[in-house]
């Protein structure tokens, strides 16, 4: 199969990661595939020199480059691709705008709670989440146009977790992500310094954004900035995994959380909020949740994950490892997906 994955982003977050790791992907099961991104994205370089993948690039400037939709017409026409997918907002505009000129069908991937009024003309939908799902339908997107297939990772997993359990003595505690709001990575600085003894332990939040500064600067005020180390932006994060003791997600809105999904595979203890996409892959069985924006709350989760009174944080580490190569890994999932492809393609065949 011949497939266009287009994405217009230039940074690197979770959705360029499944981007980059789409593409790879299908390349590895053996399509031919066209990758059109921003000449600035950080994608490029993952891509570049892999075969079966032709990078292309076109610069477009806002949502209304009107001069940019012939050369996206004429570059994916030339490619001949039997499915063109869009990967975020403004690439399912641009797209939405050259339908008449694409000959087969435009599908998408739902990173996020999208706005409809960016993709009017797309044929078919994967949802990430059946929540996802519901919102697609609430928003009027008949139900046989939407499918879900979960986000994946292509993080190796374990062959078995090493988390022996027992009290964690002196603890690495990790997060990463953009340094936005909704990242919640304030609610954990305050939870950190509500643990008891968290002198003992390190926090450490790698990642970047327009919160730094304010996040550098609140924990000064709560003390505790001796023990919370801010190393920066990350790509390959598997070895702050893999030095960690607790991986965090602290969000106040997380559609999905592929970092969860690494996560697992590298058998690390999870402690996470109850946001969208989180309570869709774990649960009180497989890592700890906390309710939303409650720094008390996530700070009584983080210690029962460091005392491990129960002494179960091991049993949640090997139920997540295994759940996440039943459910999340790139080998579960890309079929899927491909099946998808074909399904689309038979429809509108017809």
């Amino acid at each position: 199969m011949r497939i266009a994955q287009v994405m217009f982003s230039k940074g690197f977050g979770g959705a360029e990661r499944y981007f980059v790791d789409l593409c790879l992907a299908l390349a590895a099961r053996g399509h031919d595939v066209l990758a059109v991104t921003h000449p600035e994205s950080a994608s490029r370089r993952h891509l570049e020199g892999q075969d079966r993948i032709h990078v292309e690039t076109l610069r477009v400037r806002g949502n209304y480059d009107l001069f940019k939709l012939w050369p996206l017409a004429r570059r994916l026409r030339a490619f001949r691709p039997d499915i063109v997918e869009a990967q975020l907002s403004r690439a399912g505009l641009y797209l939405g705008r050259i339908k008449r000129w694409l000959p087969c069908p435009l599908v998408t991937h739902v990173h996020n709670y999208l706005d409809l009024k960016y993709f009017h003309h797309i044929d078919f939908f994967t949802a990430a989440t059946p929540d996802q799902q519901r919102h697609l339908e609430e928003l009027g997107v008949p139900a046989d146009r939407i499918s879900v297939v979960p986000n994946f990772s292509m993080f190796p997993a374990l062959d078995a977790p090493s988390d022996a359990g027992g009290r964690l003595q002196a603890a690495t505690i990790l997060a990463f992500g953009r340094f936005v709001h909704k990242k919640g990575f304030d609610v954990l600085l305050r939870a950190f310094a509500r643990i008891p003894d968290h002198a003992r332990h390190r926090l450490v939040i790698a990642g970047d954004g327009p919160d730094r500064q304010a996040l550098e600067a609140l924990a000064r005020d709560l003390g505790i900035q001796e023990n919370v180390r801010f190393p920066g932006w990350a790509e390959d994060v598997t070895p702050l995994l893999d030095d960690a003791d607790i991986f965090v997600l602290p969000s106040r809105h997380e559609p999905f959380g592929i970092v969860v999904l690494e996560a697992m595979a590298r058998g690390t203890p999870i402690v996470s909020s109850k946001t969208e996409g989180p309570v869709t892959v774990l649960d009180e069985s497989t890592g700890w949740l906390c309710e939303i924006d409650d720094a008390e709350d996530l700070a009584q989760k983080l210690a029962h994950a460091l005392a491990d009174e129960q002494g179960d944080r091991a049993q949640r580490v090997a139920r997540a490892l295994q759940r996440y190569r039943d459910r999340y890994h790139v080998d579960a999932v890309v079929p899927q997906l491909v099946q998808k492809y074909e399904e689309a393609l038979e429809v509108t065949s017809r």
